[in-house]
């Protein structure tokens, strides 16, 4: 068993004005599960993406602790907020999300599957 704080990691830059850290994976003992947390400023977004584990996609599932935007998978766009749960599915399907509030966007995430790999859309 791995217990985690948000302490024990700082978040780093994705692109400018997002950050995120994975605080477990299988680095910790973890087989099927990947979980981190993540924060968007105001105006910003995380590219459009998918997840890779090896040879096959996985889904992502996030749960909205601050803030508000809309997340989009495909051509599907959704508002979120503060107490929002998500699951970015198809496993294969592009997604972003973007925060469309006056304040930073927080949330936690989590991956089906550990060594996660984020594949951008070219």
């Amino acid at each position: 068993m791995r217990v985690a704080s948000r302490s024990d990691k700082p978040l780093s830059d994705v692109v400018p004005g997002v950050r995120r850290a994975i605080f477990v994976d299988a680095a910790d003992g973890a087989r099927q599960l990947s979980f981190g947390a993540a924060e968007i400023e105001p105006g910003k977004e995380i590219p459009v993406h998918r997840h890779r584990v090896d040879e096959r996609y996985v889904e992502e599932g996030f749960y909205v602790l601050e803030g508000s935007g809309e997340v989009r998978v495909g051509d599907e766009v959704r508002p979120i907020g503060a107490g929002s749960f998500c699951v970015m599915s198809p496993a294969d399907g592009y997604h972003s999300i973007r925060n469309t509030g006056t304040t930073t966007l927080k949330f936690v995430m989590c991956f089906a599957g550990t060594g996660v790999q984020m594949e951008r859309k070219t």
